[in-house]
């Protein structure tokens, strides 16, 4: 299946919770689309130049006037990370008949895409925009990457490794992202945000696009977890923290411990004693340093395939970093 094509849910705007979008020259009511549809699509091109021509004649004061709102009004939205369940109710006022649920919890699948919006407001350090697209196109994430609809900044398609894991996959985006000096809107780590429709007549595609397998280790998600384990001295919690520092070590000084292909099969299944998705992420981002001969599926099948952690403990991880002069103490 293309990688695009993977249905989400529409709407009629941003606080739509039913799914109530009427095409206007169907009459149709669209409750689903592919991504590939939504997104690369001529479909809202006329719409969407009308805004940017608001946009062109007035500034950013043009998104206050009415003229411009009632425009937007004409564009559908949808949640490209969540396909969301389809079911009956009757709402007791109109007598009216709703389809499609917008709830966390109604959520039926997830795409396997994060989007994320980078806007001119909050890059305003940058000196131009065109540096994203210029940054992005380099990324080995970016599956797409195009105009918002008033033109003023991006919207970006990531597909992800560990959907189940959304926010905390964001989350690292949002750090890693930062780092490169471009800022992420940070609500869009909500499964359930709208993205408006939009059109592009030279969008950046990539269909070969890698799963992003960073995963956010921060505290607010491990305390819980560590409170768990009480007065235990080594805990779970504290060894994920200690891997991290030394993946972030490896990367950062571009140290290839997986050379060979035995010892990257040992790695493999020592990270595995990992609690996931963590010795997953792990093992791609050390085995992501050999950037000639990284390949996210082969690396994906492997870790899979050799999980075995009664063979060979975290400790050979650790062992095989101080072989390569990295330590948490250096």
């Amino acid at each position: 299946m293309d990688l695009f094509d993977v249905p989400c849910s529409v709407y009629v705007d941003a606080h739509d919770n039913y799914g109530r979008y009427v095409d206007r020259e169907t009459g149709e009511m669209i409750q689903q689309m592919t991504i590939r549809e939504f997104c690369m699509t001529d479909r809202w091109k006329d719409v969407v130049n009308r805004l940017r021509s608001l946009i062109a004649q007035y500034g950013p004061k043009a998104k206050q006037t009415e003229e411009y709102k009632h425009t937007k009004e004409m564009l559908p939205g949808a949640t490209l990370s969540g396909l969301f369940a389809i079911f009956e109710e009757q709402d007791e006022r109109t007598g009216r008949t709703f389809y499609c649920s917008r709830r966390q919890t109604h959520l039926q699948q997830h795409t396997g895409f994060i989007c994320i919006d980078i806007d001119r407001q909050d890059n305003q350090s940058l000196q131009s925009m065109n540096i994203v697209l210029r940054t992005l196109r380099h990324r080995p994430e970016v599956a797409l990457c195009m105009k918002s609809c008033s033109g003023t900044g991006y919207f970006v398609l990531i597909p992800i490794a560990y959907p189940q894991y959304h926010k905390e996959q964001f989350a690292a985006l949002m750090k890693e992202y930062a780092a490169l000096g471009i800022v992420i809107d940070r609500k869009c780590g909500d499964v359930t945000r709208i993205r408006f429709a939009s059109y592009d007549d030279n969008p950046y595609i990539n269909i070969h696009a890698l799963p992003y397998s960073g995963v956010e280790l921060g505290q607010q998600m491990l305390a819980p977890r560590a409170a768990v384990y009480g007065q235990v001295e080594r805990s779970e919690d504290d060894t994920i923290r200690k891997v991290e520092r030394l993946v972030e070590k490896l990367e950062q000084y571009n140290i290839d411990i997986v050379s060979d292909y035995d010892t990257w099969i040992r790695v493999a299944m020592s990270l595995a004693n990992l609690p996931p998705p963590y010795g997953k992420s792990f093992f791609h981002r050390v085995s992501r340093i050999n950037t000639q001969k990284y390949n996210a599926a082969i690396c994906e099948k492997k870790f899979d395939y050799n999980s075995n952690p009664q063979k060979i403990s975290i400790a050979y991880f650790f062992a095989r970093c101080k072989d390569h002069g990295v330590t948490l103490y250096n």
